[in-house]
């Protein structure tokens, strides 16, 4: 985990996933990328000086976006962290997850309010978009926190071979930042296993692909969501663990997906850690 993009309007919400990441930073010595994306009403970049003062309110937003992420890179370099900034001019149709292979990103930590009402969802936010289509771990962090450590992550599997490498990204995140995995299976009643072959499936799973032993906990739950957070609210964890298939918005808009629900559901942070494709 070397570079951490984390993409911001400066907003409160965006405010809790800057100060969530800087201190996962830290944890990690990773480099820190600021993105701000600033709304220009034409291409900024074919301006001359003399036509960016027809435009003074852009102009204004410019100068207040680049103040802000100055300030930004200063508060991590006195943590004594390497930190740099991406200003994008654009008209509104700027996709950040380009960004995370430019520049070779290895985790995105991005802000929510979560609130999940019809037309977010099926226009997509800027962090519903990142769930859908990064590559790498999207850290959602939302502007009540409650946590601003992460020493418990509860993952959440259904110990299917095709999510392994996604277990392994996991495992590997909580080891580099100290935190103990909590590893959960939910019994539902449309899903419903009998205990003694969680275990035995779930044992499997684990010696093929995690490096470390780990207690499997099952709870009985209505919906996948409710056996999650009731279980993290018993163990009072610090933040959830979740592989996102990656479906398309459509697909997302007629069934979304159990990340999504958590996230409008609870103010941990959430890790989205997307299936890879086959």
């Amino acid at each position: 985990m070397k570079k951490i993009l984390i993409p911001t309007d400066f907003s409160n919400c965006a405010k809790a996933a800057e100060d969530y990441g800087l201190h996962l930073a830290e944890k990690m010595k990773a480099e820190i990328i600021y993105l701000h994306i600033v709304l220009t009403p034409v291409d900024w970049t074919k301006l001359t000086k003399e036509q960016e003062d027809l435009f003074p309110d852009t102009k204004a937003s410019i100068t207040n976006a680049k103040d802000k992420l100055k300030a930004l890179i200063v508060q991590a370099e006195k943590k004594g962290l390497s930190a740099r900034k991406i200003l994008v001019f654009n008209d509104g149709n700027e996709k950040i997850h380009k960004y995370v292979e430019s520049e070779k990103i290895d985790l995105v930590v991005m802000g929510s309010h979560g609130q999940y009402g019809f037309r977010e969802h099926l226009l997509g936010s800027n962090t519903y978009g990142m769930l859908r289509r990064s590559s790498v771990p999207v850290f959602v962090v939302k502007e009540n926190n409650p946590k601003h450590k992460l020493d418990t992550l509860v993952f959440a599997t259904n110990f299917r071979e095709e999510t392994g490498e996604s277990f392994k990204a996991a495992e590997s995140i909580a080891e580099v930042l100290g935190a103990k995995l909590r590893i959960l299976f939910v019994n539902t009643p449309n899903y419903f296993m009998e205990s003694n072959d969680i275990l035995r499936i779930g044992n499997e799973y684990l010696k093929e692909f995690g490096n470390y032993n780990y207690d499997i906990q099952i709870i009985n739950a209505f919906k996948e969501e409710r056996g999650i957070l009731q279980f993290a609210e018993m163990i009072n964890a610090d933040g959830l663990a979740i592989i996102t298939s990656g479906k398309s918005d459509l697909m997302q808009y007629f069934s979304p997906s159990i990340t999504e629900n958590l996230i409008a559901m609870t103010d941990l942070p959430v890790i989205s850690i997307r299936k890879p494709k086959k």
